[in-house]
């Protein structure tokens, strides 16, 4: 099976470059896992990241930090704290997208 990959890829390559086509490189999906069985989401927005989107929209320091949540669902919980009050803002993990807080 491998072996006729091979011609086939080596003749693709070969009639490519005689019609001065060129030949693309196989995609690579980087969200996909190689189960199939992943449900999280990859998160695009880092966790230093989610706490400077949160110091940006609110005044105080940040306490704790944590991913929580599955799939698309999947969020940091940030715990600030301003002038002696403690509140809780999440950043969505895939988007940045601010709920909470305040």
């Amino acid at each position: 099976m491998l072996s006729f990959m091979v011609i086939l890829l080596l003749s693709a390559g070969k009639l490519a470059h005689a019609q001065n086509v060129p030949i693309l490189p196989p995609q690579i999906d980087i969200n996909r896992s190689d189960s199939g069985r992943n449900t999280q989401a990859n998160p695009r927005v880092t966790k230093p990241q989610a706490g400077e989107i949160a110091k940006k929209r609110f005044a105080g320091s940040i306490l704790r930090i944590t991913l929580v949540g599955e799939g698309s669902n999947q969020r940091y919980q940030i715990r600030m704290e301003n002038e002696g009050k403690v509140f809780t803002v999440f950043v969505n993990a895939i988007t940045g997208r601010i709920s909470g807080g305040g």
